[in-house]
Order: C-alpha cells, then sequence, then structure tokens
C-alpha cells in the first residue's frame, strides 16, 4: 500500500519562468516555433525542478521541527519576494490551515502525522505514519483540508465585509479557489482521494478536467499534475491496488458525496463572487 500523502497546491504553478518563455511566441503566430525556443524552456523548466529537489533533499535531512520552520521561512521569503511580504503570510497561513485540516482528520480516524511541509509554488504536504486501511478513512482524512480551507475563506470574507480591507478579499478569494482546485477529482489531489469512496471512475473525468485546464492555461504545474493522475489511472486499471480497499456501503458513499458535492458548491459559489467582487 502506497504511503499517503495530503498537499494543497498552488495555482502559480512550479516554474515562472515558463510564463516569460511562453510570452516569446504564441500558437496563434503559426507553426515558425523555433527550436532554440523549445531547447531554452526546457532547460528552464528542468532546471527549476532540480532546484527544488535539492531544496527539499536538505530541509527533510533536518530534525522535523526544524524541517518544518525552515521550510516555511523559505516559503515566506520567496513569495515575498513575489508577491510582498503581507501577502506572503496571508497565504502561508491559508496553506497551513489547510494542512491543519487534514491533520486533524488523520487524528479523528486515529492515523498520526507528520508536520506540514512547505515547498514555495508547490504548496505544502504532510505525510501519514501509515496508509489509510480504505478509501472511507481516506476520504475523511482528504475532506479535512479543503473543509477547514473552506472556513478559513469565510473568515477572511467575513473581515473583508466588516473592514472593507481589498487585503482579506484576496485572500479569500484566494483561499476558495486553491481548495476548489484542490477538489478536482483526480490523484494526488484532495478530490482525487475523496473521489475515491464515492466512484474511482470520476477520476476519468477529473483528469480530462485537469487536462483541458492546463492547456486552457498553458500552466506547466499543472500539467505536471495532470500527468500524475494519468499514472494513477494506469496504476488501477493494472489493478495494483485492492478491490477490498473501495468496498463501501451505500450510505458511506453517499456520506462521503455529501460533504464533497457540498464543499464544491459552496467554493465554486464563493470564488465567482469574489472574482465578480475583485473586478
Amino acid at each position: 500500500m502506497r504511503r499517503a500523502r495530503y498537499t494543497l497546491c498552488g495555482l502559480s504553478g512550479l516554474c515562472g519562468s515558463v510564463k516569460k518563455a511562453r510570452q516569446r511566441f504564441s500558437w496563434k503566430e503559426g507553426i515558425d516555433i523555433k527550436l532554440w525556443h523549445v531547447i531554452a524552456l526546457g532547460k528552464k523548466v528542468i532546471r527549476r525542478i532540480f532546484v527544488c529537489a535539492a531544496g527539499l533533499a536538505a530541509v527533510t535531512s533536518l530534525g522535523p521541527a526544524a524541517a518544518i520552520a525552515v521550510s516555511i521561512l523559505v516559503s515566506l521569503a520567496v513569495y515575498a519576494y513575489a508577491f510582498g511580504l503581507k501577502f506572503a503570510v496571508g497565504f502561508v497561513v491559508l496553506l497551513l490551515v489547510h494542512e491543519l485540516g487534514h491533520i486533524i482528520a488523520s487524528r479523528v480516524v486515529g492515523l498520526r502525522t507528520g508536520g506540514p511541509m512547505f515547498v514555495p509554488f508547490v504548496g505544502a504536504v504532510i505525510s501519514l505514519n501509515k496508509p489509510p486501511q480504505s478509501a472511507k478513512m481516506e476520504a475523511n482524512i482528504a475532506i479535512g483540508g479543503p473543509a477547514l480551507g473552506t472556513l478559513s475563506a469565510l473568515v477572511c470574507l467575513i473581515f473583508y465585509l466588516w473592514t472593507d480591507s481589498t487585503f482579506m478579499l484576496v485572500l479569500a478569494y484566494t483561499a476558495s479557489l486553491l481548495n476548489l482546485f484542490n477538489l478536482i477529482p483526480c490523484a494526488p489531489l484532495d478530490g482525487g482521494r475523496i473521489a475515491a469512496a464515492i466512484s474511482p471512475y470520476m477520476w476519468w473525468a477529473g483528469s480530462a478536467a485537469l487536462g483541458v485546464l492546463a492547456v486552457l492555461t498553458g500552466n506547466f504545474f499543472i500539467f505536471v499534475v495532470f500527468l500524475f493522475s494519468l499514472v494513477r489511472l494506469w496504476l488501477d486499471d493494472k489493478g495494483d491496488v485492492s478491490p477490498e480497499y473501495y468496498a463501501l456501503t451505500v450510505r458511506q458513499r453517499l456520506t462521503v458525496a455529501w460533504w464533497y458535492f457540498g464543499l464544491l458548491t459552496v467554493l465554486g459559489l464563493m470564488t465567482w463572487q469574489l472574482v465578480e467582487a475583485l473586478h
């Protein structure tokens, strides 16, 4: 059984340089895309992945508490450089709240977790001390993150309505969008873990939606998540996961579905309304 990880993924993606490279040409300009453009883009992507991997390896070699502290400080520094210190602090707090939701849900079902590790422009991740015993248990843990994340978005929205602070409006929108993205029903997102307890066939729809989103946005990170979702579909088709793992009663599936579609509806409506408010 695989070692479960629960993440909150940033929509900005791994590689800001990809966006800059993409601005040099447009698909509408025809087929005259220079080979060196593609090579340069590939080098930048590989270099950024290598730096992220090396940094993550260095952080995890420290003690647990020190590693968590360093990952938070590094994320704060990177986000502060990109977006300003004020937003960086708010964004890291939103990530932390989401991961705390997973940690609390894990404790409720009797599993322990490591502390959250933060990776700039990827999000944050926690690891369980042992894999969930069923898709229902895995779904319960996965629901915890978006559930507490939705609450954080509502709190930010309340503060915005109370203070008329544009900053709180931006945080409310950010929390809504990130948690909504994580509910797309495909691995390795939370939505994929939740959908497994409703119907694994939802993964196909989720992967298709993610593929369309990757094409429309041109976001490299979303494309990477899309590839991960295809790998998960391939592994399940090979029968690498026991059928007993997905043996849930109808009532259990309906309960998970109620939570999933409830969160999806609330976050969808909030994101839509907050986009209107931002404009």
